[in-house]
């Protein structure tokens, strides 16, 4: 349904106050995660909505996710293998990152035939190379716990907000 101006302005500011709650409740969600990626909490929240804005999209997202981190800790083990880890990089270029990515990339794809949601995949994958980065030497476990969590969050509140735009959009048409 195409919102006039001022329906639309109850939206934004019903969307404005859920982030605001987002970023309130962000001072607990690290205790759970174990890292604060609030980021990946709005990454996922927009996933919601690609995913079709159902609870079973969500599902599948969150599965990309978890396929995603899955593809990432395949590439990093694959660079550290004996034939990978010992190939020089030329001009800047890591050889041995550009093979693993290329291993890795093919099943990921694939997957998409086992109904796999790739796009998720995808974002699942960088988010985890970003946390990684910011976790320095917290290992795989940790790094997927705090993903995961803060990406079930992020859908959570996808789910919110379908939820009561849809009541606010049929209280427009009684």
């Amino acid at each position: 349904m195409a919102l006039k101006n001022s329906q639309l302005l109850v939206v934004s500011c019903g969307l404005g106050v859920q982030a605001a709650i987002l970023v309130l409740l962000n001072t607990f969600i690290p205790k759970l995660a174990g890292q604060e990626a609030l980021w990946i909490a709005f990454q996922a929240w927009a996933m919601y909505f690609l995913a079709g804005c159902t609870p079973m999209g969500g599902v599948k997202a969150w599965i990309g996710y978890g396929t995603g981190i899955a593809a990432s800790i395949a590439i990093i083990e694959l660079m550290s293998l004996p034939c990978l880890s010992g190939l020089a990089n030329v001009s800047g270029l890591n050889i041995a990152m550009a093979l693993a990515v290329f291993v890795v990339v093919i099943p990921a794809i694939m997957s998409e035939n086992l109904k796999n949601m790739v796009p998720a995949l995808f974002v699942g994958s960088g988010a985890f190379f970003g946390l990684t980065g910011l976790m320095d030497g917290a290992g795989h476990v940790a790094v997927t716990r705090a993903e995961l969590v803060y990406c079930a969050v992020g859908l959570l509140f996808g789910f919110i907000t379908v939820f009561w735009r849809g009541k606010y959009e049929a209280s427009l048409n009684k």
